[in-house]
């Protein structure tokens, strides 16, 4: 590993997704409909093409895919929740060499989430407004090299962002700061 070599990054991840939900009983009270903020876990898929500017230094471009169901069961009904959010991020990571086989990096980005959330009862399907979330993401996290072109990676990363939302019961907007990792196998050529 070293300048000019490529890592693409493969692998499994989770993060707190923000949404957009909408309460719409409250129509039937004589109220208006209502956004309100809705912090989610999810997990997915990732892949991450990243490229050596020096012997430490990368420079890339990462994406993911992320989901969650929750399923309620009471009082006779059942409740199911879904969202998803796709996230496309660009970042760089300085990379410490423990030795040829093993090295810590860590980094900051900027990334991008559209997500959304949904959930159904019976012949009742509410959905909320798509959410987009912006902001920057520090990591840290390791490579251990399998064999020769192939490691384990994994990170831990810190995400500050903005969120906002908007349908025709109004927009919101809020600040959050929430957790994500992943893991999984990179590939260098």
């Amino acid at each position: 590993m070293g300048k000019g070599r490529s890592p693409v990054l493969v692998g499994i991840g989770g993060h707190r997704g923000q949404f957009g939900s909408v309460f719409p009983p409250r129509a039937a009270a004589g109220l208006p409909e209502t956004i309100f903020r809705n912090e989610i876990g999810e997990v997915g898929r990732e892949v991450a093409y990243y490229r050596f500017l020096s012997d430490q230094w990368t420079l890339g471009i990462s994406g993911g895919y992320h989901a969650s169901r929750l399923k309620t069961e009471e009082l006779g009904l059942t409740w199911t929740s879904d969202t998803h959010s796709f996230t496309a991020r660009i970042g760089g990571d300085r990379y410490a060499f423990i030795d040829d086989n093993a090295a810590l990096y860590a980094g900051p980005g900027v990334f991008l989430t559209r997500g959304r959330w949904k959930s159904k009862a019976a012949d009742v399907t509410i959905e909320g407004p798509d959410a987009t979330e912006v902001g920057f993401n520090g990591r840290i996290g390791m490579y251990a090299r399998l064999g020769k072109g192939t490691a384990l990676f994994g990170h831990i990363g810190q995400n500050l962002s903005r969120t906002s939302a908007k349908d025709s019961a109004g927009k919101i907007s809020w600040l959050s700061s929430t957790h994500e990792g992943s893991v999984g196998l990179a590939f260098d050529f």
